[in-house]
């Protein structure tokens, strides 16, 4: 898996470093959202020595180089593991998020059509329009009841 990892940094224009390793190994065990603190902590209870700032620092740069993606959970950045194309739903309680898969409406995805829209209604350029969902997950209905 070492090597992989190595390959893939390389592939995405970035230099080997051990922490970006431990932070991409982390992500690539399988499909993961984390907010960097939740990292931090959890790579220190696995017994890696890295500090939350080396973390933050590694997570923007894995994100730049496409590796990872981010979005904005319940008042704070989340780093997501799946970087296919694909909605999220965020609970507004607890702040679980499960990956929604991407429709298609009328030949377009939602953000295809919302970005065409808002740009011919305002006159704006959308860049890249989010679109995530907020809710009550399942779990946290059931304790409401």
């Amino acid at each position: 898996m070492k090597e992989s990892l190595r390959n893939l940094l390389q592939r995405h224009g970035l230099r080997y470093s051990q922490p970006r390793e431990v932070i991409l190994g982390y992500f690539k065990e399988r499909d993961k959202h984390e907010s960097a603190e939740s990292l931090y902590l959890t790579l220190k209870e696995r017994g890696h020595n890295l500090s939350l700032s080396t973390v933050y620092l590694n997570l923007n740069t894995l994100r730049d180089a496409g590796l990872i993606r981010e979005f904005q959970g319940t008042g704070e950045a989340v780093y997501d593991s799946n970087i296919s194309p694909h909605h999220h739903l965020i609970c507004k309680q607890c702040g679980s998020v499960m990956d929604l898969p991407v429709v298609s409406i009328a030949g377009e995805t939602p953000k295809q059509f919302l970005k065409q829209h808002a740009e011919k209604v305002s006159g704006w350029q959308v860049d890249e329009p989010n679109l995530d969902l907020l809710g009550v997950c399942p779990n946290c209905q059931a304790r409401t009841s």
